[in-house]
């Protein structure tokens, strides 16, 4: 049995150490050409992205050159696996639980990543990185201490570049172009992706458990011993973390240049123009494009890329979770504040113009009951709701909600625009410059536009409607005479503003004036 065992081992490293030779080879000879001159093993890659992600030096379709042959390679090797499992059933049965062994099919996993994956690529010995040594352990038949003094020293140094390395940055890189929209062919290379993504998760199976492996997997060309970093799973190792790192500073990088050109981009005149007063243009349209909501816009198609990305790429349920996680946190929670304060722009000045929409009776407002797709609604109490804008803080809203945490800064900056309309109207009736019922007129108006934001905009949330609530309270409680003011409209209203209309218009107007009552 052990004859047998050992002489299955060692035809299938002879294999994969000649398969692993094409490969660095290969990987070389890519290196040379886009170089134009021979390649060293320091010269196949140059340190970028995160947590010593690497980036290949070689041209686009010698990338995928070295991909498509491992994979193929790789599906090769999988094919005659299966068939010698089935072959060497028996053993698998009898000899290898026994005798703690590894399951053939396993055995020929565990080969291929140490004895093709972990080739360094300064090895290009025909027989592998210990060469007659090793072929003289072989026929020594692996046996205990003999062997081991065979083998010589294993390579550990930790840095040491493998094919693994060159193969995990040439898929970074894929990914990369793909992100940029430069990836040809991409139905195809998503594809190839996807098969070698599969191959490490494969890979990452081969070290489960404790057995008693001879030295042929440990010197047959790896670069780490078979101690602890044995037992590190492939994916996690050298795709997975680079992978994540990368895609976090990709983002970070992508979102603070957006936001840098949109802040330097901006005309401080043309958006205090846009932003005060009717803030229409010609025909009734607003007079600015958001920058904040160029970028919103463009978090959410970016979100929408990742997660089908990853659907195509087939990856982990814990690679997506963790990449969608880390997409969130710099295109939304890193930026979130300068979102909503974003001059001109953010938040707060897009709810400042819902705030101030044209008066009712007035030219604008008129304007705007009589235009068609205007943005612009005209309330069953006459009040003007420029559903446009609404519709813009809805998508901010909705960005913001995949970040549970980031949302309260709507709601602060939505409890401090009532506060300072609600204190501008408070001095106005203090001053004399309106009289109670057009404070009160006002405190109504502000309440229903502002309910379209909570309702509409921010979805009718709990938390959003107890900010409102709080916010009309403080300003409306501030002043005493909020309360006199509301009993000299509702008698004006009952007198003289409702007569002759019909009872569903009373019970309305009388309706908003109780809700405004419930705040004091």
């Amino acid at each position: 049995g052990g004859l047998l065992y050992e002489g299955v081992q060692e035809r299938l490293g002879m294999h994969l150490r000649r398969s692993g030779l094409t490969l660095v080879r290969l990987a070389r000879e890519d290196s040379a050409a886009s170089s134009g001159g021979k390649a060293s093993a320091a010269s196949l890659l140059l340190p970028g992205g995160s947590g010593g992600a690497l980036m290949a030096v070689v041209g686009s379709r010698d990338q995928y050159r070295l991909l498509e042959e491992l994979a193929s390679c790789w599906k090769e090797h999988r094919i005659t696996m299966v068939m010698v499992r089935d072959i060497f059933m028996y053993m698998d049965r009898t000899y290898v639980p026994q005798h703690r062994k590894r399951p053939v099919y396993d055995l020929g996993l565990w080969l291929f990543r140490r004895v093709v994956w972990e080739r360094s690529m300064d090895d290009d010995a025909e027989d592998g990185m210990y060469g007659d040594d090793l072929m003289q352990q072989h026929r020594d038949g692996f046996g205990g201490a003999a062997a081991a003094a065979a083998a010589g020293p294993v390579k550990s140094d930790e840095n040491a570049q493998t094919l693994g390395t060159v193969a995990s940055a040439l898929l970074l890189q894929v990914i990369h172009q793909d992100r940029l929209d430069r990836l040809e062919d991409a139905p195809q290379r998503t594809a190839l992706l996807k098969d070698l993504i599969h191959m490490l998760l494969e890979l990452a199976h081969a070290n489960a458990g404790q057995f008693n492996d001879s030295p042929l997997g440990r010197a047959g060309g790896g670069a780490t011993n078979g101690g602890a970093g044995d037992n590190i799973p492939v994916y996690e190792r050298d795709f997975e973390e680079a992978f994540l790192g990368e895609s976090q500073d990709f983002y970070r990088m992508e979102s603070t240049s957006r936001l840098s050109h949109a802040a330097s981009s901006a005309d401080p005149d043309s958006s205090a123009s846009a932003m005060g007063g009717d803030d229409f243009g010609g025909g009734g349209k607003p007079a600015a494009k958001y920058s904040a909501m160029e970028y919103v816009r463009s978090a959410q198609r970016r979100l929408e890329e990742e997660r089908s990305r990853a659907a195509l790429l087939d990856l982990p349920t814990q690679t997506k979770s963790a990449l969608l996680r880390i997409v969130e946190t710099e295109l939304i929670e890193r930026h979130a504040k300068t979102l909503v304060e974003m001059e001109g722009s953010g938040f707060a000045s897009i709810l400042k113009v819902v705030a101030r929409s044209p008066a009712v009776g007035s030219v604008a407002a008129a304007s705007a009951k009589g235009r068609a797709g205007g943005g612009m609604e005209i309330g069953d109490s006459g009040v003007v709701i420029d559903r446009e804008r609404i519709a813009d803080l809805a998508n901010m809203y909705d960005l913001f909600s995949r970040v549970p945490a980031s949302v309260h800064h709507l709601r602060d900056a939505l409890s401090e625009r009532i506060r300072l309309d609600g204190r501008s109207l408070v001095r106005d009736q203090e001053t004399g410059v309106a009289p109670p019922a057009a404070f009160v007129k006002g405190v109504l108006d502000m309440r229903e536009r502002f309910a379209a934001v909570v309702g509409d905009a921010m979805r009718g949330e709990k938390k959003g409607q107890k900010r409102m609530r709080e916010a009309f309270e403080d300003f409306l409680n501030a002043d005493a005479r909020a309360a006199n003011c509301l009993a000299v409209y509702v008698d004006e209203l009952l007198r003289v503003g409702l007569r002759g209309a019909d009872e569903r218009k009373v019970q309305r107007e009388l309706d908003r004036v109780i809700v405004i009552f419930r705040y004091l």
